[in-house]
């Protein structure tokens, strides 16, 4: 007799097994797409926060030194107004000719201003602006780093009118008068006695000529210029604040 043994036998895979095996693929495809788009989106953030950050320490300092140009253009601006008064009265004497001597070291220095640029180079060359979500914040950083730009070209063709003064200076002013040389004259004496190194009269007025081009310069441009400069770090950095709620900076508006 023979003897038949069973044998198993597989079917096809009905369609609903085709099903949940794709859609359990999908789902965990999707879900570690979602994980790792979301841990992207968590680190832009926080370097996003990062920057921000950095860019309010930044426009504190940098609000300071403003502070500090506008101060040293006013007392650039006294300094020179009291030079011009004494060329334009042309009165001679020990006491206006020592009185110029001592305000000639106030105002033909070199005032550079000097910006934080620690954030701002990252964020240019990091690619780190495109991680700023507020438009107004990324328009406000594009024009505060327009005006810094503008400042440093003025700044160029503002230390050059200096320059030409100084150097015209050395034919009127004699330095072995001078004692104990400091920048803003501050310790500085002048010796008795003291003389002009020429009483030309064209000469003398070529150079008044300068320090009033130089005057008008501080006053109306550079000065200017510094204000909006303090006045647009200011708005960026309360923005800046206020959009990602930073609240541990001193406030530079203050300063």
């Amino acid at each position: 007799m023979e003897v038949h043994h069973p044998h198993s036998h597989h079917g096809p895979k009905k369609w609903k097994e085709h099903f949940l095996e794709f859609f359990m693929l999908f789902l965990a495809v999707s879900l570690g797409f979602f994980a790792e788009n979301q841990r992207e989106h968590y680190v832009e953030r926080h370097r996003e926060t990062q920057y921000m950050e950095s860019m309010v320490e930044d426009l504190k300092n940098d609000t300071v030194e403003f502070n500090k140009q506008i101060r040293g253009a006013s007392y650039a601006i006294l300094k020179l107004d009291t030079a011009l008064n004494i060329f334009y009265k042309d009165q001679w004497n020990d006491s206006t000719i020592k009185k110029l001597y001592i305000v000639n070291l106030g105002y033909l220095g070199r005032r550079d201003v000097y910006l934080s640029e620690r954030t701002s180079s990252q964020l240019k060359n990091a690619g780190g602006m495109r991680l700023i979500r507020s438009q107004n914040i990324t328009d406000q950083i594009s024009e505060y780093w327009h005006l810094a730009e503008y400042g440093k070209s003025y700044g160029e063709v503002y230390e050059e009118l200096k320059i030409h003064a100084r150097e015209q200076s050395y034919s009127i002013f004699n330095q072995k008068y001078y004692n104990n040389i400091t920048v803003g004259a501050v310790g500085t004496s002048v010796v008795d006695g003291v003389k002009l190194m020429t009483t030309d009269k064209n000469i003398l007025a070529e150079f008044a000529n300068r320090l009033s081009h130089i005057k008008n310069a501080t006053e109306k441009v550079q000065k200017v210029i510094v204000n909006r400069q303090k006045a647009a770090a200011i708005k960026l950095l309360l923005d800046i604040k206020r959009e990602y709620h930073i609240t541990d900076v001193k406030e530079a508006e203050k300063n």
